[in-house]
């Protein structure tokens, strides 16, 4: 869920989610009611139109095509247009309901076979897409099969390639490369041993170099690929044949880079059309790329809201799919048939405060907040209060002012996200970088390689004022990650090393650094000037950006960090070239399982980002492999306490902060909500309004 600090709504952004219900901009109704003091101010208590639901963001989509997106933006809407096999269990992360398939796979139902190996969905059956066709089985391997093939390190195809073609293996490049050194494909721990190695040529999101490859070599490996997922219509069953048993497959069909996508449709509008010939031309395609076609810039899926339209910088319209499948509950309360809301409207808000008089004016059904910072302003609102388990529980809030607004949901303890700063080993010069001043050490800049040094990764660690952001942002309801993986996850270890805010150590590991002028002045003496990164509206990161700045000037003057903003898709894009020395970065688990952080951070997704060195990224790779394959779970939680732990906190390749209790602010007339951490943010088909 990239997630995530790169794709997404940052995990705190989305998990702040105020919902606010109100409605549409437009005169009042007659429906509307209002309540009001002594004083005349009112708080309005039904919405202008209980069939319509705007949505204030300040985070644009990066694109909507399946295969590539891998933020939250892109995946609110993938989530509600389009199915999955598996859907979480209301607002549990860790529990899972049949949705496109008639059952969760088990041993007891014959769905996972006894060694953990091939795992058998049964398909439901009478399903339409949006466009009127039958979904068929056809459809659901195809699915597997385009994301694959379409690759890229900016995806998250990794989550497939992993469980079906071998631990440590991230992208399909790998096995044409592995392929066309003479390595079978059916053993992947040749594959991998060849692709660690020094004499690995591997054509990472390089389409023109792939496309070099032979066609019986490229052939070989699409046919491998299908071979892998395959769909029988006859029992109306898709079967995936894994690599090796792999804990946490079923867990990786519920993120929206599962989704159920039409063959005919993606072939139609510019996507892959199925045929082994051409996936090549198909692979690693950017989001601009994407985006000159309807599969970047449209989708049609099964889902219970279907796309109208998507005006870049503005808003995104679903409008409910009238003829949505769902007969039966998936669990107690849940809605069947079309959703109550008829019409979703997605609109980009960047400031906090016109969000937040939307809101109140019954012009939108939520309120974004920028910032835990902004939780005061919001408590200024407060009608009643409740704790989540209580809110769930169905127990009246207790009513403080009956003429404001808002409910106050607290305690919502589902951790499922963080919020860190990470560090880039080596950035993109090409064409110039603005984000690194003069790109030298001379006191006014840093080289691309800056932060490949360990003793400036941890003069950073160091210089940030961990306990102001703990009290003044968060306001006191974050506990401090002293792990990369989060509470509950084998590996977690509240007696692990962490970095305190030290300015004197600060000041030790800049004058330990290597880095010197030409002249050959050291580092601590000459010091530096670059940009610190954030998107607009986040005024979350950009507080953070600018605690990172006050920490190096009080190490020195000489240390400058500039606080830059940038719009979202901007922001994505610097990060994704690699253009952006130090970032603020959020990310939801994908799935719920140690690994998805140790991959993410460590061996895959963000490693491309940050430029690791191969020497790290193998070494941590070795680790990651060992570890989700323990199968003891007591064993395979001392193995990262032990080894992965330490490997972290000395290497410092990001800067760990704060868990968030979180908390919500709700209209009394919006029904149905709950707090599902795995979200990307609403899924709106169980909300309704009076």
């Amino acid at each position: 869920m990239k997630s995530k600090w790169y794709l997404f709504l940052t995990a705190v952004m989305i998990l702040s989610t105020l919902l606010v219900s109100c409605g549409p901009a437009e005169p009042a109704a007659e429906a509307e009611s209002e309540t009001g003091n002594e004083e005349g101010t009112t708080a309005i208590v039904t919405s202008k139109d209980p069939t319509t639901w705007i949505e204030t963001t300040f985070g644009d989509i990066d694109t909507l095509d399946v295969t590539h997106a891998y933020e939250s933006a892109g995946g609110e809407v993938i989530e509600n247009i389009y199915d999955r096999l598996l859907w979480y269990k209301k607002d549990s992360v860790t529990e899972f309901v049949p949705w496109l398939a008639t059952e969760v796979p088990s041993l007891e139902n014959g769905g996972i076979s006894e060694d953990g190996m091939t795992y058998t969905f049964k398909i439901r059956e009478g399903v339409k897409f949006h466009d009127g066709s039958d979904m068929t089985v056809d459809d659901v391997a195809f699915s597997w099969v385009r994301n694959v093939l379409a690759g890229g390190t900016d995806s998250p195809q990794w989550m497939w390639v992993e469980p079906l073609f071998g631990a440590g293996l991230l992208d399909v490049s790998e096995l044409v490369a592995a392929y066309d050194a003479g390595i079978s494909l059916d053993d992947p721990q040749a594959i991998y041993d060849y692709i660690t190695s020094a004499d690995a040529v591997v054509p990472y999101d390089d389409r023109d170099a792939l496309k070099t490859y032979s066609t019986e070599t490229l052939t070989a490996v699409c046919q491998f690929v299908q071979s892998k997922i395959v769909a029988d219509p006859e029992t109306n069953t898709v079967t995936y044949k894994l690599a090796q048993p792999w804990a946490p497959f079923l867990a990786t069909f519920l993120g929206y880079w599962g989704s159920i996508q039409s063959e005919e449709w993606v072939g139609a509008n510019g996507g892959w059309n199925g045929d082994c010939a051409t996936w090549p031309d198909n692979y690693a395609w950017s989001s601009e790329e994407l985006n000159q076609y309807p599969i970047g810039n449209a989708a049609m899926g099964t889902g219970p809201y279907k796309f109208d339209h998507w005006t870049p910088g503005e808003e995104l319209v679903m409008i409910a799919n009238e003829d949505f499948w769902l007969t039966e509950p998936a669990w107690e309360g849940m809605p069947t048939g079309a959703a109550q809301l008829k019409t979703v409207v997605i609109k980009q808000v960047g400031e906090f405060s016109t969000r937040l008089a939307m809101a109140q004016a019954g012009d939108a059904d939520n309120v974004l907040i920028g910032s835990t910072e902004d939780w005061p302003i919001l408590d200024g609102f407060v009608k009643a209060e409740q704790t989540y388990a209580e809110y769930m529980a169905g127990e009246p809030a207790v009513e403080a002012d009956s003429t404001l607004p808002f409910i106050k949901v607290s305690d919502i303890l589902a951790v499922n996200t963080r919020t860190d700063i990470g560090f880039a080993f080596e950035v993109n010069t090409e064409g110039g970088n603005s984000f690194i001043g003069s790109g030298k050490l001379d006191g006014d800049g840093i080289p691309a390689d800056f932060f490949s040094d360990e003793h400036v990764r941890r003069a950073f660690a160091y210089c940030f004022d961990y306990d102001t952001y703990m009290n003044d942002v968060l306001q006191g309801d974050g506990v401090r990650a002293p792990t990369l993986m989060l509470p509950g996850m084998a590996g977690y270890d509240e007696n692990a090393p962490q970095y305190t805010y030290d300015i004197e150590k600060c000041r030790e590991e800049l004058k330990a650094s290597s880095l010197t002028s030409e002249d050959g002045t050291q580092l601590f003496d000459l010091g530096f000037r670059f940009s610190a990164v954030y998107n607009v509206g986040n005024t979350l990161r950009q507080t953070i950006a600018e605690l990172i700045q006050a920490g190096m000037q009080e190490a020195g003057t000489q240390f400058v960090v500039e606080v830059v903003g940038l719009p979202w898709p901007t922001f994505l894009r610097s990060i994704n070239a690699k253009k952006v020395p130090i970032f603020i970065i959020g990310w939801i688990s994908d799935y719920y399982d140690t690994h998805n952080w140790v991959n993410t951070f460590t061996v895959g997704y963000y490693t491309f980002k940050q430029s690791f060195p191969d020497e790290l990224r193998q070494e941590f790779n070795v680790i990651a492999v060992e570890g989700v394959q323990i199968a003891d779970p007591e064993e395979r939680d001392e193995f990262y306490k032990e080894v992965f732990n330490q490997k972290y906190y000395e290497t410092c390749p990001a800067i760990l902060l704060y868990h968030l209790k979180n908390r919500a602010y709700l209209q009394p007339y919006v029904n149905g909500w709950y707090a599902n951490a795995a979200y990307s943010n609403k899924w709106y088909y169980s909300l309704s309004k009076d």
